[in-house]
């Protein structure tokens, strides 16, 4: 199993603020022989009310994977390549073996706000198009969905 980031738990604080249930830590995909961890997986309760934002967790019927990415190497451009080919390699798979799970990149605010905030980073989450889950780490708080949840749905 690959090492977790060191704002994993923060995340999975932060989803549970929201109201969400962790279902899986990790989010285990099985496809051909292959195995790959998603780190989270959740759902939120729907009678709860509360707007929900995901990390592998689920509320009622709305169901999310999380991948969680600290952007702490040495090139925000190499650590965005790697996250771009997770989360574009987790979404086929989940197509296939879990299709009504949304998957959600979570990073920290300064993350978001720095090179998400770039013309590079917009142009990765309007071309892909990219779901992101912005965590304020300090506060262990969602500060953003991206898109934005609907009435606190998917």
């Amino acid at each position: 199993m690959p090492q977790r980031d060191a704002i994993h738990n923060i995340i999975r604080q932060a989803l549970i603020k929201e109201g969400w249930e962790i279902t899986d830590d990790p989010y285990v995909i099985s496809y051909g022989e292959r195995f790959l961890f998603i780190d989270l997986a959740a759902s939120l309760d729907a009678v709860s009310g509360i707007a929900g934002r995901f990390i592998g967790a689920k509320r009622g019927s709305s169901r999310i994977a999380v991948e969680i990415k600290e952007f702490r190497g040495t090139s925000a451009i190499a650590d965005l390549e790697q996250a771009i080919g997770q989360y574009v390699l987790y979404r086929l798979l989940l197509e296939q073996v879990d299709p009504d799970r949304e998957l959600y990149l979570a990073i920290a605010d300064t993350t978001f706000d720095g090179i998400f905030s770039e013309p590079i980073g917009e142009l990765v989450m309007r071309e892909l198009p990219m779901k992101l889950l912005i965590v304020d780490v300090a506060e262990q708080e969602v500060k953003q969905w991206i898109p934005p949840l609907k009435n606190g749905t998917l």
